[in-house]
């Protein structure tokens, strides 16, 4: 008998304790990913802090029930009338992306909600309130609004494809030994899901000729590359700083294959990297420098010369095909520069136009609804002549055109003042509603784990709002991929913005929100290095990095 009362007694301190250590029930949408998301960090902050969560869909949520955190968006109807009657603070004017957090109580009952103006603003709140719970537990949660001050906070990312389809500065060990990289679905994973918490919704591919090793163009089948190659060559020091000569002979001819794959095969690999970047509100856009055409070969007649009709044909089919191809690619984007010699600024353009704007108009036209965005960089052509020539583009309903402009040439840490863009500025205050997305190039930090939020935030509130559409950053000098340098690395190696996570972080969640204070970046290096004074790690952090600014 006193066996039976022992055994039930103890079924009962366990199903007591069972009920402590969840305290927080957390609510969120099982369908929407970006919820899933911040829900599962939510619970993530929650367990560092001793604080079980047990994870719910909407449908369950009832009011006034304990502990309770509520992840949806302004669309759920649902939602918004238990949000009404819970006589919460009236929520914040929302813009795209942005949230609103409100704590509520009555007697015991807490209830800490998470309101997206959409599902990438919920997914933000998310993190954000996750974030406040690491650094300083639940209970400091507040009620607050944010919205993005940046609409578009990007990476420049010069994509090794293949040595078939080379980036600008392929010959660097960085690209060399990130090749085999950009077909691993494990490192886009981690990499976009980095992207998501520092607050980046972009990334911008960029490659000299990307089309043979990403598409199948049904006129030019036979362009598409099987299999991913990297040359063996024994690599030279210094290599042309316009991008030509990565397809000679003794390159090209001597190369070790990385990964076996059909066309097919990598079409489905990139569909299902950029489904996953939309997941967590990253999109992709593919930009190009121009006339390349490695990887072809010599086949169908196609060449690098700018008079060529039967390039001019290839180009403006691959550019629809990469959007008939990838449901999800958001944007494509085009340089008329480095390989165009001898060739008319109007004749550029013409190309330009004969090629990348009429393969987006042929998609417009075959995708009536279907929403993309065209990119031309303002780097060897003039903005008011540009503007006038893509007027067809810039007038489409469906497609956005920006600009893109080498804000600080590339030397993004040199000051927080430049002084390059007010000609163009004014040039396109000029031409109406035109905007521009700027460059913001680094090659210079490269291996120095920089981070000084003072120099960032200042940097990113200097730059002109009234005609940004946001930013980009990223390097032409190296491949923010993998990292391959450290002597004892973890297994397997860090990707570049994990190791470099302080640097990265701040520029996106600074064009976010620049009002991140330097307490929270401090609180931040608390929860992170718990054993050290944060505070003298965040001025010596700082003041370490200002030595090259």
């Amino acid at each position: 008998m006193l066996g039976r009362f022992q055994t039930v007694l103890l079924i009962l301190v366990a199903c007591s304790a069972t009920v402590i250590a969840a305290p927080v029930s957390l609510f969120f949408d099982r369908d929407v990913s970006q919820a899933e998301f911040a829900a599962h960090d939510i619970a993530l902050a929650c367990k560092e802090k001793d604080l079980s969560v047990g994870l719910q869909g909407l449908a369950r949520l009832k009011p006034l029930s304990g502990t309770q955190i509520v992840l949806a968006d302004l669309s759920n109807n649902t939602i918004m009338d238990l949000f009404e009657k819970s006589k919460g603070s009236k929520l914040g004017t929302l813009q795209a992306e942005g949230f609103s957090i409100r704590v509520t109580k009555k007697g015991n009952n807490t209830t800490y909600w998470i309101i997206g103006a959409d599902p990438a603003g919920t997914m933000y709140g998310g993190l954000e309130l996750a974030e406040v719970v690491r650094v300083a537990g639940l209970k400091a949660v507040e009620n607050v609004d944010q919205n993005p001050y940046m609409a578009m906070r990007g990476t420049k990312f010069n994509i090794p494809l293949d040595v078939r389809s080379p980036s600008y500065t392929d010959m660097c060990d960085a690209a060399q030994h990130n090749i085999a990289e950009m077909w691993s679905f494990a490192f886009w994973k981690e990499y976009i899901d980095a992207l998501a918490r520092y607050r980046f919704n972009y990334i911008s591919c960029w490659n000299l000729h990307p089309f043979p090793s990403l598409v199948q163009v049904p006129e030019y089948p036979d362009v598409a590359l099987k299999d991913v190659k990297r040359s063996t060559v024994q690599w030279k020091e210094h290599y042309d700083l316009e991008g030509t000569g990565f397809d000679a002979p003794e390159i090209i001819n001597h190369v070790e294959i990385l990964k076996r794959m059909t066309i097919d095969d990598k079409i489905a690999f990139w569909r299902r990297v950029m489904a996953y970047g939309k997941s967590r509100n990253v999109d992709f856009y593919f930009i190009t420098w121009n006339i390349f055409v490695n990887g072809i070969e010599g086949k169908y007649g196609i060449t690098d010369e700018a008079d060529n009709p039967i390039t001019r044909d290839y180009f403006r089919k691959s550019v629809k095909q990469m959007f008939i191809t990838y449901p999800d690619l958001k944007g494509i984007g085009l340089t008329t520069g480095e390989n165009m010699y001898g060739v008319s600024f109007e004749d550029k353009e013409d190309w330009a136009y004969d090629t990348y704007a009429q393969g987006v108009l042929d998609v417009a036209r075959e995708q009536p609804g279907r929403k993309m965005t065209f990119v031309h960089r303002q780097h060897m052509a003039g903005a008011l002549d540009i503007a006038e020539k893509f007027k067809p583009i810039i007038d489409h309903p469906d497609i956005e055109f920006i600009f893109s402009f080498k804000y600080a040439k590339a030397h993004v840490y040199s000051a927080t003042t430049q002084p390059y863009h007010p000609g163009f500025v004014k040039d396109i205050q000029g031409e109406g509603n035109l905007k521009t997305i700027w460059t913001l190039r680094n090659d210079d930090v490269f291996y120095l784990r920089w981070g000084a939020p003072d120099f960032v935030r200042e940097f990113i509130q200097n730059i002109p709002h009234d005609v940004s559409r946001g930013y980009y950053l990223g390097s032409d000098q190296y491949i923010w991929g993998r990292e391959f340098l450290t002597r004892e690395p973890e297994s397997p190696r860090q990707i570049e913005i994990v190791k470099h996570w302080y640097q990265w972080m701040m520029w996106g969640r600074l064009g976010y929100d620049p009002t991140v204070s330097n307490e929270r970046f401090t609180q931040i290096l608390k929860a992170k290095y718990s054993d050290v004074d944060q505070a003298k790690l965040f001025t010596a952090w700082q003041e370490a990095s200002m030595i090259y600014p």
